[in-house]
């Protein structure tokens, strides 16, 4: 997997949370916008490069109605869908982020 097991939005992202109902996030610079519904939003929150995506997981099985295993597939198809539209940090970026980390 190319993605870094801490993953982390991508920094020239804007993501603004519409209630308790979606949000959105848009990449400056482009016109790809990506509409979120609530368990989007809770992901997208915590992509700080500080939780791991087994911590977000849990954190999407906790909070929703939701078993581990679909969450975790939910969870790398969403990341996967972010990376390929330019909204996450590339693994080299998000690994020097989280150099010196006791893990």
């Amino acid at each position: 997997m190319s993605r870094s097991n801490y993953p982390r939005r991508h920094p020239d992202t804007a993501f603004r949370p519409i209630g308790d109902e979606g949000g959105l996030v848009v990449l400056s610079g482009s016109a790809e916008v990506k509409v979120l519904n609530p368990v989007g939003i809770k992901i997208y929150s915590l992509l700080d490069g500080e939780h791991s995506v087994d911590s977000i997981a849990a954190a999407v099985v906790d909070e929703f109605e939701v078993n581990e295993a679909d969450a975790r597939r939910d969870l790398d198809d969403f990341l996967k869908d972010l990376e390929a539209n330019g909204m996450l940090v590339g693994p080299e970026a998000a690994e020097s982020a989280t150099q010196g980390r006791s893990e």
